[in-house]
């Protein structure tokens, strides 16, 4: 990609925002071998100690085998990492014990990483990819990222949401997002320019596109806090003791704005000092659910205390021409007392001359704020403009009447926008995507000739 020319054209991103709402299966742009699009991920955050290393590294390699087993794609390529090295998935070098592996890492002082995607490029956004990085328990929660297909995950709602709560139950996460990104898969979004400028294209048009950095936002700063279990106080020898040193551009100084769903682990519930009723009482609508999560005794969990595993509706890009939804502006009227708003969002210095958009620090500031009342994005016309009048309408299974006369599509087939009296039964397309639901569409415009 040429960094003194656009990206993306202004009537290329029109096409990709609407190609992108019009069919849930990817849509990639870019060049061969580095195509991205926006798709649905997870990201789990664990707090250990050091001691906990190869426990928690034997969760995850337990979790990664079933997820393998989970997808409907095989992976193309396995990262080695003892080598370096990106090797086809069934190639022999490949180790066959890996906790023997991370034992080994761990003997040489290095971290511990297991990656794989169904892509034949980790430059690709994948619709399928692991990506684990078993730390030591310093200054970084080890992760866990998935990333998983979309449309997989619609004809398979109740298994997901289980496999998901397992493994939070698994692993004890102090931090759990899900929601879409653009594609990063976790592997190295440091120098990945194009997935930034897409993510700041991208924020202008989706309410519901999550950003996800684990390179970045899994420091913390824990053996800084005086009063923290890995508290180390050579490490602030000198500075004033009645100052508590936190680190503000991490996870480790508060948590993110929610897009979907996300994790109220017991220390950030305990730092908003609310109980599980009143966090219930405060996200009390039928569209959300709330899963208590048995949490062990810890260093950040003295009383045993649940985590509340919060789904936000349905997974949903929330299109900023539908307004601002409602439920996430809940959500983070909630956590605002502990949300991280300097989780700087920008990962490579912008230069005079580039003409793509970035995020730099005063756009990253508001784009975390964005469900404020008192926030302004993407502009105040927008905004304005799209919160009077808006209707949030219900999904309609196939064979039931049309409600109201529009433009509909179905995710389950492509460049299905039709427009439908009301009254008029609304087809099944078929196929193997499972049952039809049709839309309303964002577009209401009669096509041109």
């Amino acid at each position: 990609m040429s960094t003194a020319e656009l990206f993306l054209a202004p009537d290329e991103i029109e096409e990709f925002i609407a190609e992108t709402l019009a069919d849930d299966l990817l849509l990639w742009i870019g060049d061969e071998g580095r195509e991205i699009g926006l798709c649905p991920y997870i990201t789990f955050y664990v707090y250990h100690q050091k001691s906990d290393y190869l426990p928690v590294a034997d969760k995850i390699i337990a979790i990664s085998k079933e997820f393998e087993a989970l997808i409907d794609e095989p992976f193309q390529i396995v990262w080695k990492d003892d080598t370096q090295d990106w090797l086809p998935a069934n190639d022999p070098r490949l180790p066959t014990d890996l906790l023997k592996e991370a034992k080994d890492r761990q003997d040489n002082l290095h971290s511990f990483w297991l990656m794989a995607t169904d892509q034949d490029s980790d430059a690709t956004t994948a619709r399928w990819a692991i990506c684990a990085k078993v730390d030591d328990g310093g200054m970084r929660y080890t992760r866990l990222k998935l990333t998983f297909r979309h449309k997989w995950y619609n004809q398979n709602r109740a298994r997901w949401q289980a496999f998901v709560k397992d493994c939070i139950a698994r692993l004890q996460p102090e931090h759990c997002y899900s929601g879409f990104e653009v594609g990063n898969g976790g592997f190295n979004i440091l120098g990945a320019y194009e997935c930034d400028v897409l993510e700041r294209i991208c924020a202008d048009y989706f309410y519901g596109m999550d950003i996800d950095h684990t390179s970045t936002m899994a420091f913390h700063s824990y053996r800084f806090h005086r009063d923290d279990a890995q508290f180390e106080p050579e490490l602030v020898e000198g500075r004033d003791p009645s100052v508590k040193y936190v680190n503000p551009s991490n996870l480790g100084a508060g948590l993110r704005t929610p897009t979907w769903c996300f994790l109220l682990a017991p220390y950030w519930r305990a730092k908003l000092g609310k109980s599980e009723a009143e966090v219930r009482a405060e996200l009390d609508d039928p569209r959300i659910e709330i899963t208590a999560i048995p949490f062990a005794v810890g260093p950040h969990n003295p009383n045993g205390e649940a985590a509340l595993w919060i789904r936000l509706g349905e997974l949903d890009l929330h299109p900023v021409k539908n307004g601002v939804p409602d439920l996430l502006i809940k959500a983070n009227r909630l956590i605002r007392p502990v949300r991280c708003d300097d989780l700087m969002l920008l990962t490579l210095d912008p230069w005079d001359d580039d003409p793509n958009p970035r995020f730099d620090y005063e756009s990253s500031l508001r784009w975390m704020r964005r469900f404020d009342e008192d926030s302004d994005w993407p502009n105040a016309e927008i905004r304005a403009k799209y919160a009077l009048g808006y209707v949030k309408r219900p999904n309609i299974l196939a064979g039931n009447p049309c409600p109201e006369a529009g433009w509909w599509f179905t995710p389950a087939q492509a460049n299905s926008r039709r427009y439908f009296k009301q009254g008029e039964v609304m087809p099944s397309v078929g196929g193997d995507y499972g049952l039809t639901f049709w839309q309303w569409s964002p577009d209401q415009s009669t096509p041109k000739l």
